[in-house]
């Protein structure tokens, strides 16, 4: 940083000392006085020749001409070296300027964090080496001491100490940022709680505590829709022999899960706590482990029919009955595929936590669209029916025969 302020201070320096050592070029001195007094001897010869007075005049009007000619020449010259020795102790300024700039930003600015992110972008694209990951985890405690306020530095680097392993140093860095969050940050704390009381399950060599479990309930009171979360707090209460609670918690993330090796391993830890729960006498009702599964038969009705055509797309699909619009199930075929009987499922979910399973009572729709959108448009044909189970027995039996007269 030394170095930084020397490169600007040494520009000023030589503004400053310039006048002391910088003198005007004497040959430019010398000359002009030279060519004064040249021009004043033949002013005065000019004076004593036998000459007219017009002839004088002349020639006198001549020799003015010259002598400021030539005096012109040299000043111009002068100002010309003077313009180019200023040109270069301005470039000579910007540079230095530019350097120092550049080094004090290394130093005071953000060049650390900029190579943070540098190195934080890479290891989302490839595996970082050990020396890269060391030097991560050195920018961002360098960055997290720099910036106590900012949390998103400290989160970074305990989120990497415990991609690392080091979940103890981890666990003390997420405890921190748990401290300085505001109560109303309902997403973070919940995030920070869920983070810490992992790391301190690993740490404790994957040993739960009644306290470490207490803490992810309440990050699930904070956030009930956080999968890790619920996957944490089955864990823990199995490890703490409270089978039933471990049921309850891995109970709603299995019905979000499509079905899948997540969902079969879930399902087998399912299976443990109702044993664990049957060798004490208690017995556990497993239906819901069945998937949900909807048969539709869809059919148009003659009016419907004669105001389609064989190509248009036609949309079977399930939606929870309140909550948001997105489809739990859907399938796709066009009017010439009709009539057919068609199975919602979870296969069909759109995203994890949105499926047939997570949600008892659904409805129903079969819709003809002309514009090939799922969503319904004025000229559209439809029907729906609501509620209806998600583990309906019977086929249900839906006939197109309602005109969408408005975008809905």
């Amino acid at each position: 940083m030394i170095w930084a302020i020397i490169l600007l201070l040494l520009p000023l320096l030589a503004l400053l000392i310039k006048p002391v050592f910088y003198k005007t070029d004497t040959h430019v001195v010398s000359q002009s006085e030279e060519n004064l007094r040249l021009y004043q001897e033949r002013c005065q010869e000019l004076t004593q020749a036998d000459l007219d007075d017009e002839t004088r005049a002349g020639l006198q009007l001549e020799l003015d001409r010259e002598f400021l000619a030539s005096d012109a020449q040299e000043q111009d010259s002068a100002v010309k070296e003077n313009a180019a020795n200023r040109w270069v102790l301005s470039l000579s300024l910007f540079v230095a300027a530019l350097a120092a700039t550049f080094l004090l930003y290394q130093n005071w600015g953000a060049g650390n964090e900029l190579r943070a992110t540098e190195l934080l972008s890479k290891s989302a694209q490839a595996q970082l080496s050990v020396p890269e990951q060391q030097e991560l985890l050195e920018r961002l405690a360098m960055a997290s001491d720099k910036f106590p306020n900012e949390i998103e530095w400290r989160f970074l680097r305990a989120r990497l100490l415990n991609a690392e392993g080091d979940f103890k140093q981890a666990a003390d860095v997420f405890a921190d940022i748990l401290v300085t969050l505001p109560q109303e940050a309902k997403v973070d704390r919940a995030t920070t709680m869920t983070m810490l009381a992992q790391a301190r399950f690993f740490a404790a060599d994957q040993q739960a505590d009644e306290s470490n479990y207490q803490l992810i309930k309440d990050a699930l009171a904070l956030m009930p829709d956080n999968r890790q979360a619920m996957g944490l707090a089955g864990i823990f209460a199995f490890e703490l022999n409270k089978y039933q609670a471990a049921i309850d918690h891995w109970r709603v993330l299995w019905a979000g899960l499509p079905a899948g090796q997540e969902a079969a391993y879930l399902e087998q830890g399912i299976r443990r706590a109702a044993d664990k729960l049957a060798e004490q006498g208690e017995s556990v009702d497993l239906s819901f482990l069945k998937r949900a599964e909807i048969k539709v038969l869809v059919e148009l009705s003659a009016e419907a029919k004669a105001s389609v055509q064989p190509q248009d797309a036609v949309f079977v699909l399930a939606k929870a009955v309140t909550g948001p619009p997105m489809p739990l199930a859907a399938q796709k075929l066009t009017v010439a595929d009709l009539p057919q009987v068609v199975t919602l499922s979870d296969a069909q979910a759109m995203m994890a936590g949105m499926n047939l399973s997570s949600h008892a009572q659904v409805t129903v729709v079969a819709r003809v669209s002309k514009s090939g959108q799922p969503v319904a448009q004025a000229g559209d044909w439809q029907i729906e029916q609501t509620p209806v189970s998600n583990q309906e027995p019977e086929v249900i039996k839906l006939v197109i025969s309602q005109r969408v007269d408005s975008d809905q």
